[in-house]
Order: C-alpha cells, then structure tokens, then sequence
C-alpha cells in the first residue's frame, strides 16, 4: 500500500502505520498571513511546535512545551521578541534559550527549548524539522506564484484523516476526475495514462488534450465557452513530500483578433503530516489574469472546495478501509498504468527517507 506504511499490530488488534515522512525536508507550517504577534500552535510531524512574528517581522518556531512542567508555551504570551510560558511565567528567546525564570535568578543550562529554521516565503511559512546542517537549498520557488500580481487566486485548507501519501498519489493519478468528480469539475476526458518522467529531484507527468472541448470552470473564465475546440495540456510534479505543482495551459489558435489565444491555470498542492495518520492540506490555485472579477473568482473557489472536499471524502474512505479491515495493508494493490507516477514518487520517498536512516 502507501508508501511506508508499515502494520504492526498491537495485543488488543490495533494498528500502528508507521512515520513515513522525512524530516531533513522543508514542510508548510501555515501560510505567512496566519503568522502574528499572538503564538500560534501548530502540529508537525508529530511535534508540537508553536509559531510567532518577532518585532521586525520575521518568524520564530520553537517547541510547543516549556521544560520546567511541559505546558505549552502557545498558550502564554510574547514580551517583545520572547515568549514567556503562561504556566509560571518562563522565559525564552526565539533561539530557545531560557532568559528569565520568575522565580529565581539562576537559569539551568539544560534550560531551553528546541528552535526550528524558517523562511517566510510568502504564501508560506516553511519549517525544517530535521537537522540543521543538513540543509542545503531553501524552500521549493514552485510555491512562489500566487504572489505574483499577474495572476489572480485562491486559496483553502483542510484537516484530513488519513496518510498524506494518500493525498500526494490522488493528485498525481488524474483519472479519478471523471468518477470522484464527476458532477464538479466535469472533466470527464482523462481517461489515458500520461507521459511520465522522473529525474533526480521530481516526478513529472504530462497529457494532452488536442482539439477538445473545455470543462466548464475553464470554459467560463477563459470565455472561450464549452463548444469550440482548442488544445488543453496539463502536467504537474511531485516536488518534494511537502509540495505537489500542477498546471494547465489552454492554446485557442481560433481566438478573434483582439481576444487572448493563450492561458495559464496552476495549482499548488501542500501536505503537512500531523501524524502519519492525519495531515493538512493547503492549496492554491489561479489563472494568469490579473484582477479577476470577484464573482468569477468566488465560482472558482466555491468549486475548487467542493472538489478537494471530494478527495478528501475518498482519501478518508480508503483510510477507514485500511485501519478497520483485519487485512489492513497486506490486502493485494493492484498496479496499473496511471499509477506510474505514484509508484515513482513513492520510491522517490523511500529513497529520501533512507538516505535520512543512513545519514
């Protein structure tokens, strides 16, 4: 099944999945506009971790448990650009050292709390969880667009129940679209498997759709409207555990002189584990028109909700499947083609995740 998991039943029947998520990776705390002056606790990859603004704007991440009597330090308060535990007032700085004990004037040494790197990149807050002098690069750029004014978008989140590979495969496999689908976003064409192509970093795919008719989000937003031909090509990329792109470039060659001939429409696709059986998901996604008119781009993200609440509706089915049969992941999978992107991005995973092991 999904990449990782691993069944070990426990004496009263339960099942444990294993973490199946690398922690020398940049993931999505949480988008750069929920990040205030008011501490802000947040689950990832099974740690508690609460986020704050300091003074001159940049973001502090530390451990969401004070040492002295493990309350959660988001439920204190800041004190310029520290945060001091609401328990019995310990004190500590964005780099986690302990700065002031109410109390008594002597800090222990042992006295502090784990920091986290961040880079504020908007729309996102991304945080490493994992060692940090293994980092090598920053963020992923594929998440930069929506700050683009050239673009106009939108954007959601949800809490899903479930591994987030589960997440990362659907958006990868798009001939679920006519049948999860099939009343929403309407594309009802894809039903080939398309070109893939994995390099060092990636796992790509791409299809094509040559002389066809738009679905009606695309059709309504381009005014191009469903009854004429033109050329839709869509492909997208598992860039890394955290960040799924995806994209769809539409050619009128038809258009009338004055009209555009050519569109963009790109998603984002974030996955931030709570714990390797729930996950948040954040999306973004936009066309390359700037200043959309707000009722078409309300439509947009009206459907956009209903679809990804569909997936979400089918990820959680497939995850009661697996904790509640007694098969639980040793049930066959069957392997078709237009999984091949998943299963590539699957060994991708497992490939990061033991060089991680290894060191």
């Amino acid at each position: 099944m999904t990449t990782s998991l691993v069944n070990n039943p426990t004496a009263d029947n339960q099942t444990i999945i294993k973490p199946n998520y690398p922690r020398n990776c940049w993931w999505v705390a949480t988008t750069s506009e929920k990040v205030g002056r008011e501490p802000l606790a947040l689950k990832m990859l099974d740690m508690s971790v609460v986020l704050y603004r300091k003074e001159d704007g940049s973001v502090a991440a530390l451990d969401d448990r004070c040492p002295h009597r493990w309350a959660p330090l988001s439920s204190g308060k800041l004190v310029g650009d520290d945060i001091q535990c609401g328990y019995h007032g310990f004190t500590f700085n964005p780099e986690g050292e302990c700065v002031r004990i109410p109390s008594q004037p002597q800090i222990p040494s042992r006295c502090r709390v784990r920091s986290y790197p961040v880079v504020d990149q908007p729309p996102f807050v991304w945080v490493w969880m994992g060692d940090p002098e293994k980092i090598v690069e920053g963020p992923p750029v594929e998440a930069q667009w929506p700050a683009d004014p050239n673009y106009s978008s939108w954007s959601g989140e949800t809490l899903a129940e479930g591994n987030y590979m589960l997440l990362k495969e659907n958006v990868l496999d798009l001939t679920h679209f006519g049948y999860v689908h099939a009343t929403s976003f309407k594309i009802l064409d894809w039903v080939g498997a398309p070109t893939v192509m994995v390099t060092e970093d990636r796992v790509s795919f791409r299809q094509e759709f040559i002389g066809c008719n738009l679905p009606p989000m695309f059709a309504e937003v381009t005014a191009i409207g469903t009854e004429k031909k033109v050329n839709r090509y869509n492909y997208g990329s598992y860039v890394s555990p955290a960040l799924n792109v995806a994209a769809l470039d539409i050619e009128d060659h038809e258009a009338e002189a004055g009209k555009r001939k050519n569109f963009q429409f790109r998603v984002i696709h974030v996955t931030t584990p709570e714990t390797p059986t729930r996950f948040r998901y954040m999306w973004f996604g936009g066309f390359d028109i700037p200043d959309m008119d707000p009722e078409t781009l309300q439509m947009c993200k009206t459907l956009t909700e209903i679809g990804f609440a569909e997936d979400k509706a089918i990820i959680e089915a497939l995850h009661r499947n697996i904790m509640e049969d007694p098969r639980h992941l040793d049930y066959p999978e069957i392997i078709v083609q237009t999984d091949q992107a998943a299963i590539q991005a699957r060994r991708k995973l497992m490939a990061q995740i033991e060089k991680e092991k290894n060191g």
